[in-house]
C-alpha cells in the first residue's frame, strides 16, 4: 500500500458531484485542490461534474465538463443509478483514454463504469475510487440500515470491490476499508487529501467558554452529542455558549432537518446561547473562530475529516473520537484531546480542557500534524484482468438486482416436519390426498413439489417394466454435488435420463445442505439408478471426490446440481475417449442459458496458455483411471477453479486431452453463481494456482513452454 512519487506525466480525469467553491462539500474541496496541484506539476487533469452548471464560474485553470444528470428508465431505474450511467457515458465518450479515472465514492458514482467496461469500452482504461465517505461505512457505524438506503450502499460496495486502485487517506483507514470491503491489500493506495492554505487571525479567545462544532450538521457528524456532552456546562456557566458552524444537515432515515431536532433538546433558558450559524465562506474561517476556545468533532465516522485538520491549522484546541481515521494526527502533542466516542466522556473532556487554562494554551501552541504528499497515489494503474472485471461485473449486477427488488419469501423452517411426512406419504394415499380439497401452505408446497415430479414418478413406472434396468457395472458416473440448490436438481437428473447412451448412474452428493426446500427435494428423490450420498459441508472439490470415490463406471462426469447436459453428451464424449486412450478428459463446448443465451467455445487446447488461463468448463467426461491417478480435486479449493487445477495436474502427469467440437453441455447463468465468484478473484486465483506447481510456473519453465506451445512464427510447409 505504499505510496510512490509520482514521475511519469499522466492524463487524470476526477468525476465527481462535487467542486469547490461552485459545488461545496468536503469532497470538493479535495478536488479542487487535488486538480490544481497535479497541474502544477504538470500533469494535465480534467474534471467532469455530474450536475447543472452553477451560475459562478469553476477555479480558474481547471477545466471542467457539467454532466446532466441521468434520467431514470428500466436499465437505470433510480437517480443514482441513472446518474452513474451518465458519468460512464461521460467517461467513455472522451476524445482520449486517460492514463486514470478517479471516482468519488458517494452514492456508488463509478459503480455504471466499472460494472460495463466492456460495453463502454473502458476495459484498458484505468479506474480509482477515492473514499470521501462511503455511506456504507456511515450506516454501519451507525448501527442503521434503512431500506430506502439499501441500494445506494450497494453501488458504493460494489464500485469499490471492482475499482482497479482505492485511494485511502491514511494507513488506519486503508486498514478499515480493506476489513469493510473485502479489499486486496495490494489495490490500496495512501493518499491524504491536500489541505487548504487558510487566512489566518490573530486568537483573542471569548471572555467565557465557548465551544465550536465546525462542519455540516448531521446524525453521522455526532451533532446530537455535542449538544447533549456541552449542556452541563451551559446550565454552570451562565455567559458560555455553543456555536454549530456550518450547513444544516438531514437525518439519515426520515430526511428531517437535523437543526430542527437540535433545537427541541435545548431547554428553554438555554436557547439564546446555543447558536446555529449557517455555513461561511472559507476566506473568513480564521476571523470567525478567532474567538472559540475549542473545536469539537464528535463524528461517528468520517475518512478524514477535513474540517478537523483546518480547525487545527489555525490554532485551535481540538476534541476528537478514538477513530482509526484520527489516530496517524491527532494526539495532545499535536493539540487534540481523545474520548472515547460516548456522551459522557465528551462531557468529561470537555469539562476538562474548559477548566484548564493553561492545557488550552499548550494544545493551542502544540505543533500542526505532518502530512505526506498528497500527489503520491498518482503514478500508474494496472487495470485488472479482463476475466476479473467480467466477474466482479457480473456479481455486482446480481447484487444491484437483488438490491433493487424485495427478497422472495422463504418457507418457514418450522414447518418443515409437515414437508417431511407429507413427501414420506405412500403413494397410493398420496394419490387419494391430492384429490381432496385439503387446503394449506405445506400442502400447498406438496402438491407443487408432487406435479414437479411426476416425470419421475412415470420414469420409475418405466423401470418397474423393465426398460430402464438397473446397473451393476455402469459405464459412466455421473456425480452431482448439491448444496442449497433443490429448485435444480430435477432439471439436471432428468438431462441424464435423457442420454442417448444407455449405461450410467447418477451419484448425488448432498453436501450438508441447509436449505429447507432442498432438503425436501433430497428426501424425496426415488429416480432408478440414482444414489445419495450424505455429508456436513465440505465444499465442491470435496463432495466430487466423495461422490466419486463412491462411483462405479470407469468414466466420470462432474455435473453440479443447477447445470445440465444435452441428449448427445455421454455419447459423443464417451466415444472420444474410447478412440484416445491417452486423454484424461473429453471436453465439449457449452451452451449458456438463463440469463444468457450464448455459446462458449472452448480456446484451442494448448498447455502453457492453460497455464495462464482456462477456457475448458468444469463439466467434462474424465478417465477414472486417470482421476485417481491424480489424486482427485484438490480439497482446498473451496472458492473455486479446482477444475483448472486438475486440468493443469493431468498434463503434469503426463495425459492428454480431447475436444469435442459441438455444445453439449448447457451452463446455468443465475445470480452469483460459484463461477461468477470465481472469475471475480481470477488474479489472485492463478497465484494460488502457480503457488501450487512450482517446477511449471518457474521462469525457465515458462520460456520452455512457451517457446514450444507459444512460439512467435509457426512456418507452414505445404
Amino acid at each position: 500500500m505504499a505510496g510512490r512519487i509520482a514521475i511519469l506525466l499522466m492524463y487524470i480525469v476526477f468525476v465527481g458531484t462535487e467542486l469547490d467553491p461552485v459545488r461545496p462539500g468536503g469532497a470538493g474541496t479535495v478536488v479542487a485542490r487535488l486538480a490544481s496541484q497535479l497541474g502544477e506539476a504538470g500533469h494535465r487533469v480534467e474534471v467532469l461534474i455530474v450536475g447543472s452548471p452553477p451560475e459562478a464560474a469553476p477555479p480558474a485553470g481547471i477545466p471542467v465538463t457539467w454532466i446532466e444528470p441521468g434520467v431514470p428508465d428500466r436499465a437505470a431505474p433510480t437517480q443514482h443509478l441513472a446518474d452513474a450511467r451518465a458519468a460512464a457515458e461521460a467517461v467513455a465518450g472522451l476524445p482520449q483514454r486517460p492514463d486514470l479515472v478517479e471516482f468519488e465514492d458517494f452514492h456508488g458514482l463509478g459503480l455504471w463504469a466499472l460494472m460495463r467496461r466492456g460495453m463502454l469500452a473502458l476495459d484498458q482504461t484505468p479506474i480509482a475510487i477515492r473514499a470521501h465517505g462511503p455511506l456504507d461505512l456511515v450506516l454501519t457505524r451507525l448501527g442503521s440500515d434503512p431500506d430506502h438506503l439499501r441500494l445506494m450502499r450497494t453501488m458504493e460496495r460494489e464500485a469499490y470491490r471492482m475499482a482497479d486502485a482505492v485511494i485511502a487517506p491514511s494507513p488506519a483507514m486503508a486498514e478499515v476499508l480493506i476489513a469493510h470491503f473485502g479489499l486486496e491489500p495490494d489495490r490500496v493506495r495512501i493518499g491524504q487529501p491536500p489541505l487548504a492554505e487558510l487566512v489566518r487571525s490573530p486568537r483573542i479567545p471569548a471572555p467565557a467558554p465557548e465551544i465550536v462544532g465546525y462542519g455540516r450538521l448531521g446524525e453521522e457528524k455526532g451533532s446530537e452529542d455535542l449538544l447533549l456532552a456541552s449542556l452541563p456546562l451551559l446550565e454552570a456557566d451562565d455567559q458560555a455558549i455553543v456555536r454549530f458552524v456550518g450547513p444544516d444537515g438531514w437525518d439519515v432515515e426520515t430526511g428531517a432537518s437535523v437543526s430542527e431536532h437540535l433545537r427541541s433538546l435545548v431547554p428553554e433558558h438555554l436557547q439564546e446561547r446555543v447558536r446555529f450559524e449557517g455555513p461561511i465562506d472559507r476566506s473568513e474561517l480564521g476571523a470567525q473562530l478567532a474567538s472559540a476556545w475549542l473545536a469539537v468533532f464528535p463524528t461517528r465516522f468520517e475518512t478524514f475529516c477535513y474540517a478537523a485538520h483546518e480547525c487545527r491549522s489555525l490554532g485551535l484546541p481540538i476534541i476528537v473520537p478514538q477513530h482509526p481515521e484520527f489516530r496517524p494526527f491527532f494526539g495532545y502533542r499535536t493539540g487534540a484531546r481523545f474520548y472515547d466516542g460516548t456522551t459522557e466522556d465528551l462531557g468529561r473532556v470537555i469539562g476538562e480542557v474548559v477548566s484548564d487554562p493553561g492545557m488550552r494554551e499548550a494544545m493551542a501552541r502544540a505543533p500542526l500534524p505532518s502530512y505526506s504528499d498528497p500527489l503520491e497515489p498518482y503514478y500508474p494503474v494496472v487495470p485488472r484482468h479482463r476475466r476479473t472485471q467480467s466477474g466482479l461485473a457480473t456479481a455486482a449486477l446480481r447484487r444491484i438486482e437483488a438490491a433493487t427488488n424485495p427478497p422472495a419469501a422463504v418457507p418457514p423452517v418450522r414447518f418443515e416436519w409437515a414437508d417431511r411426512l407429507l413427501d414420506g406419504l405412500p403413494e397410493a394415499v398420496a394419490d387419494r390426498l391430492a384429490a381432496t380439497a385439503v387446503d394449506s401452505p405445506a400442502f400447498r408446497r406438496w402438491r407443487r413439489r408432487r406435479a414437479a415430479g411426476s416425470w419421475e414418478r412415470e420414469t420409475m413406472q418405466a423401470t418397474w417394466r423393465g426398460s430402464l434396468p438397473e446397473l451393476s457395472d455402469p459405464v459412466v458416473s455421473i456425480v452431482i454435488p448439491c448444496f442449497n440448490q433443490g429448485q435444480f436438481l430435477h432439471d439436471a437428473i432428468r438431462s441424464v435420463f435423457r442420454q442417448s447412451f444407455p449405461s450410467w448412474e447418477i451419484v448425488i452428493v448432498d453436501d450438508g445442505s441447509t436449505d429447507p426446500a432442498t432438503r425436501a427435494v433430497l428426501r424425496s428423490l426415488h429416480y432408478p439408478r440414482t444414489r445419495i450420498i450424505r455429508q456436513r459441508n465440505r465444499g465442491l472439490p470435496a463432495a466430487r471426490n466423495a461422490g466419486m470415490t463412491a462411483a462405479r463406471g470407469r468414466y466420470l462426469v462432474p455435473l453440479d446440481a443447477d447445470d445440465e447436459l444435452t441428449a448427445p453428451f455421454l455419447a459423443a464424449t464417451v466415444e472420444a475417449l474410447d478412440r484416445n486412450p491417452e486423454a484424461a478428459f473429453a471436453h465439449t463446448w457449452t451452451r449458456l442459458f438463463g440469463n444468457q443465451d450464448l455459446i462458449w467455445i472452448d480456446r484451442p487446447y494448448n498447455p502453457y496458455q492453460l497455464l495462464l488461463s482456462t477456457s475448458v468448463v468444469g463439466c467434462a467426461l474424465i478417465r477414472t483411471e486417470a482421476w485417481r491417478s491424480v489424486g482427485g480435486y484438490d480439497t482446498s479449493r473451496r472458492q473455486g477453479n479446482e477444475d483448472w487445477d486438475l486440468w493443469i495436474r493431468f498434463f503434469e502427469a503426463g495425459w492428454d486431452q480431447v475436444e469435442v467440437p459441438r455444445a453439449l453441455f448447457r451452463y446455468r447463468q443465475h445470480g452469483i453463481s460459484m463461477s461468477v465468484s470465481t472469475e471475480a478473484r481470477f488474479e489472485e486465483a492463478r497465484l494460488e494456482i502457480a503457488r501450487s506447481h512450482p517446477a511449471l510456473y518457474d521462469r525457465t519453465a515458462l520460456r520452455e513452454m512457451k517457446a514450444r506451445w507459444y512460439p512467435w512464427v509457426s512456418v507452414v510447409i505445404d
